[in-house]
Order: structure tokens, then sequence, then C-alpha cells
């Protein structure tokens, strides 16, 4: 992953990453990876609007916090 994404790809492999946090969080803290990934897809989700044609990809980032929130409503504590 880019350090100052610049492309497309960039902020995908962004969201890509929060999507790894989340699915392996039941092997770690899953507070701790949820806000961890919630913090890399709200990042993604303001650079897509400044990435030129990344600008879909803003939706998909914001899909993904409210799939997070989702799991940690199911999740017992």
């Amino acid at each position: 992953m880019a350090e100052n994404p610049s492309t497309p790809a960039d902020v995908w492999a962004m969201i890509e990453r929060a999507d790894e946090l989340v699915k392996y969080a039941s092997n770690r803290d899953p507070k701790t990876a949820y806000e961890q990934a919630r913090e890399t897809l709200r990042k993604a989700a303001e650079l897509a609007c400044t990435v030129p044609g990344a600008q879909p990809l803003e939706d998909q980032a914001y899909k993904r916090l409210e799939d997070i929130d989702k799991l940690e409503n199911e999740t017992p504590q």
C-alpha cells in the first residue's frame, strides 16, 4: 500500500487492509481491530474524494463501516 495513495488501486488497497483487520479480529482484540479498520476506512473514504477515478470507492468504504457496526452489535462483549 502506498504511503500517500494517489491511484484508485491505492485506495482499494486501504479498503482491503481494513477487510483483513476485520477478518482476523477474532484472533486478537476485536474492539481494537474494528477501530483500526474504521480508521483505515475513514481515511480511504476521504482520499477517494481527492484521488482521480476513486470516487466510487467512497461508497465501498462507507458500506464497510456500516458492516463493522453490524458485526460489533452481533458480537458478544
